[in-house]
């Protein structure tokens, strides 16, 4: 019984360290304060989440504003107009009068009046100060000990979270807080009176309410904090909104319906900015809202907790105490280390071990205590969260990689048993075999889990899109409309691996490093490459698309190519989603042109989005700009993030200029902008986009290429372009399996990948340059993690060039002509028919009806159907080919508006 007892615990025994040394670690750092301002955020959201609490009837709010003052002429409120304001509420039978403003001098006229209205008014409290620079009470009121106290208690990044019932001065006076003083002089004609529960009169008693103070070193997320005085949890009701709330003005004009005042508790107090009485409060009402509450407003939130702890039974916000507290996060790591051991040694006998388990086991355990610690605050009780959140990921962690290492550990006392007994497992059947090779890449598995990158992830099925892309553009058979809608694939895929490295570029914005990378390209080219994309769009919803290009547009500009297309694809890609029917407007114009002290041209150009869809309110226009802000019907919001707009209006700011929106709800949206652009001096030619279509094959010897990747797409779109040139191409997965093939083949050149699993490239990198007959070997690195580092790690580890992914295969066949002195053989190419020739020929007009046909297309911007109509005519003779052949060239350069001037032009010509 003792061995089994002692066998379990060994096999328990990190389980039973780690719990209790991470709890304790965390315990310290909460009581430390190291994670106090998460739970306090985690606070603010409880009470966003839950239910807004009705408004409350027993309290009305006098407040007087900046207005208020104003109109008295005097730069503070006069006592005659305080007293003539007590007097007509005290004609009203209040129950209490809180007069939540500083009297200890005279102000202006009429002190006497507030003197002896003060002395006739038995239920009116005043307020004094003690903390700070202390603030003197009402010198009649003090007499008569009507006063009570107007702090707050502020925390440690200066919000309100705590309610101060009582508290004492130097002198040893005890005094109430205002809410405490209101309440129980509402609560006493009831029959409530406040009355201690314990011996020591710490535990106090008001109707149904129980009191029971913050004690020091006592309360987990105060520890240390200075608790003086008697300090409650505040649990706030709301903002002015969810109060009686009427204005000191209708008070004097008696406009107040006496039902208001009569048997209530009445606060006055200022919400004028003027008076400095703004505080910040632990409370939201909205996830990003948030905003300064009054002091009579949080005056008359505690009153409001008091008074329905007292009358309605309403828990008390409270903690759980210190040992309690502790048990809960020593329960959360205990639950984190052990759930994940036994998980782990689960997932590792089975063959196909389950990825990402334990992540999905922890966000939802975390989830699990946010709705329990949410549901626990809905019934009065303030659990920490963030603590046993952070129990749980450490201690899975760490019990995660004691797994891995107790795999190891296992492995390798595996295999020296397998070498020690040799020639035994030699008569073994072939499936114990089988089995100890299968416990062995389980183990492997459990290291090559740490090497996996989101990077990689997201550029693998790119490398495969952008790479088969590439390998069609090198087709002879294909026809020019297919090879331009591999082009149209290439750019859509090189527009997407844009997007996923922008996503890298955002946190620079918040930073103010976001910085703008300006040389000079083609425009034209620009512009039709934004048309087409977008065309297709708004084909796949039966959307005309029709794009107007100034005539006197540069042919090159000096700009940031990428961020100026990622401006216009957001802005057409919003006209484009929330346009359901009819048309969309590109239009791109210069408005004028100038030049500066450099004598370089600059134009100022407008691009403009116009479309006829769903179109915005006033109030929904001021928002859109604001990240995570979305607009319009949930279905459309579901389809983005909310940060387009945002960082395009950041983008244009850094070009000097702003995005302008007009809009109509329910007849479409007007967006342009105004950018001073550069003319580019040089000469910039049109992208070329088919670099390596007319490569067949290379002069000399077959080269043996060696392609590792642990992926088979990375694999293929390698081999299939090198085998379809001459290269003989093998193919490994893993760094070990390479080093064997390349023991036997003896490759001219070895292109690898760096995390695969068993073996990476950087080991197997270092091995061949070990191995003495493999050191001649090229060597050249294609990762998808393409940062500084990973090129420099490369190129020390032993490789000789890298190559990021996706893979431009221009590039890659550029380095095998450099390192492997290659002479590429290239196709013979007809002499095509020159273009002149074929103008020159007569002009023979197509049917009127086809005529027709395309110039109502062209006036629609519909480029599709004319070619398609082009098609048919082409089949119909060759005495169309001048007209089709002119017609054609505007429509691939998408010039609808010169179509409809050709069509128009050789029509009137003809009659």
């Amino acid at each position: 019984m003792w061995l089994q007892l002692k066998k379990r615990l060994w096999q328990w025994r990190v389980v039973l360290i780690t719990s209790p040394s991470v709890a304790i670690m965390i315990i310290a750092g909460s009581m430390l304060g190291w994670f106090q301002l998460l739970e306090w955020a985690i606070l603010e959201q409880f009470f966003v989440m839950r239910p807004q609490k009705p408004a409350e009837k027993r309290v009305l709010v006098v407040t007087f504003d900046e207005k208020d003052i104003t109109n008295t002429g005097k730069a503070l409120i006069p006592d005659s107009v305080i007293a003539s304001a007590i007097t007509k509420i005290r004609r009203q039978n209040p129950a209490a009068i809180g007069m939540d403003i500083y009297r200890d001098l005279p102000v202006v006229s009429g002190h006497e009046q507030l003197v002896d209205v003060m002395k006739s008014t038995p239920n009116l409290i005043g307020v004094k100060k003690l903390a700070g620079q202390g603030v003197a009470p009402p010198e009649t009121l003090a007499k008569l000990n009507r006063v009570a106290l107007a702090d707050f208690v502020l925390d440690s990044d200066g919000k309100v979270r705590r309610g101060l019932l009582t508290a004492g001065d130097k002198n040893g006076n005890i005094y109430e807080s205002l809410a405490v003083r209101l309440s129980r002089m509402y609560l006493e004609p009831k029959g409530i009176e406040l009355k201690a529960l314990d011996e020591s009169g710490t535990i106090l008693g008001l109707g149904k309410a129980v009191f029971q103070p913050l004690q020091k070193n006592q309360e987990f997320n105060y520890y240390g904090a200075d608790l003086g005085g008697y300090q409650i949890f505040l649990d706030y009701r709301g903002y002015q909104d969810n109060f009686e709330t009427v204005t000191l003005q209708d008070v004097l004009n008696e406009s107040v319906p006496k039902e208001k005042i009569n048997s209530r508790i009445v606060l006055i107090g200022s919400i004028a900015p003027s008076s400095n009485d703004f505080h910040s409060v632990g409370f939201k009402r909205g996830w990003r809202q948030y905003k300064r509450m009054p002091g009579v407003i949080i005056h008359a939130n505690l009153t409001s907790q008091i008074l329905s702890a007292a009358i309605d039974g309403t828990p008390l916000l409270r903690a759980l105490s210190l040992p309690a507290t502790w048990v809960w996060i020593f329960s959360w790591s205990l639950f984190g280390s052990s759930v994940s051991w036994q998980l782990l040694k689960v997932r590792a006998s089975y063959k196909k071990p389950f990825p990402g388990l334990l992540l999905v086991g922890i966000i939802f355990f975390a989830g699990v205590i946010l709705v329990f610690n949410f549901t626990a605050f809905t019934f009065g009780w303030w659990i920490p969260s963030i603590s046993p959140i952070l129990a749980l990921l450490v201690s899975t962690v760490i019990s995660t990689i004691y797994h891995k290492q107790f795999q190891l550990e296992q492995a390798n006392l595996q295999l020296q048993e397998y070498s020690r007994t040799l020639e035994q497992k030699v008569y073994l059947r072939t499936r114990e075999l089988s089995l100890a090779k299968e416990s062995a890449d389980i183990a492997n598995q459990a290291k090559s889990e740490f090497l996996a990158s989101m990077s990689h992830e997201l550029r693998t099925p790119l490398n495969g899109i952008l790479g088969y892309a590439q390998i069609l553009q090198r087709s002879q058979t294909m026809a020019k409309r297919e090879l331009d809608g591999v082009n149209i694939i290439q750019e859509c895929g090189t527009h997407l691996l844009t997007l996923i490295n922008d996503i890298l570029d955002l946190s620079k914005i918040e930073a103010r490093k976001l910085e703008l990378h300006n040389s000079n390209f083609h425009f034209c080219s620009f512009l039709t490459g934004i048309i087409e994309m977008c065309r297709i769009r708004g084909e796949q919803k039966n959307i005309v698309f029709v794009a107007n290009l100034d005539e006197q547009l540069p042919l090159a500009i000096n700009a940031d190519e990428k961020r100026l297309r990622q401006i216009l694809i957001n802005l057409i890609g919003n006209a484009i989603k929330f346009t359901n029917e009819g048309q969309i407007y590109f239009n791109v114009n210069v408005l004028n042109s100038s030049t500066n002290e450099q004598q370089t041209k600059i134009n100022k150009i407008r691009f403009e989005i116009i479309d006829t869809g769903v179109g915005m309110s006033t109030e929904q226009i001021e928002k859109i700009f604001l990240p995570f802000e979305q607009v319009g019907e949930n279905r459309k919001q579901s389809e983005g993030t909310g940060l387009g707009l945002a960082i395009s209006s950041k983008i244009i700011e850094l070009m000097g200029s702003k995005i302008n929106v007009e809009s109509q709800l329910g007849a479409g949206s007007r967006f342009w902008f105004d950018v001073d652009l550069i003319v580019s001096r040089e000469l910039v030619k049109p992208p070329m986009i088919q670099p390596i279509k007319d490569i067949i094959g290379f002069r000399g010897d077959k080269k043996k290429i060696l392609v590792v990747d642990d992926q088979w797409e990375n694999r293929s779109v390698i081999s299939n372009l090198l085998a379809s040139i001459g290269f003989d191409c093998f193919e490994a997965s893993n760094g070990k399996e390479a080093l064997l093939q390349a023991e036997q083949i003896y490759p001219d050149l070895i292109i690898t990948d760096l995390a695969m699993p068993i073996m990476d490239g950087f080991e197997l990198m270092r091995s061949i340059k070990k191995t003495q007959n493999l050191q001649e070997i090229i060597l050249i690195v294609s990762s998808a993690s393409a940062f500084e580092t990973d090129k420099n790690n490369s190129l020390a580890a032993g490789g000789d060039d890298f190559i990021p992914k996706p893979i431009q295969l221009d590039l890659l066949l550029n380095m095998l002509k450099k390192y492997l002195k290659l002479e590429w053989i290239y196709t013979d190419n007809p002499e095509p028919i020159k273009h002149d020739t074929i103008l020159s020929q007569e002009l023979v007009l197509p049917p009127a009806t086809d005529l027709d046909k395309i110039l109502d297309l062209a006036m629609r911007g519909n480029i599709k159907d004319i070619h398609k109509i082009l098609d048919i005519l082409e089949t119909r003779g060759e005495q169309f080919t001048p007209f089709v052949c002119k017609v054609r060239e505007l429509a691939d350069s998408y010039q609808p508006k010169k179509i409809k001037i050709f069509i128009q032009n050789i029509s009137q010509a003809k009659l």
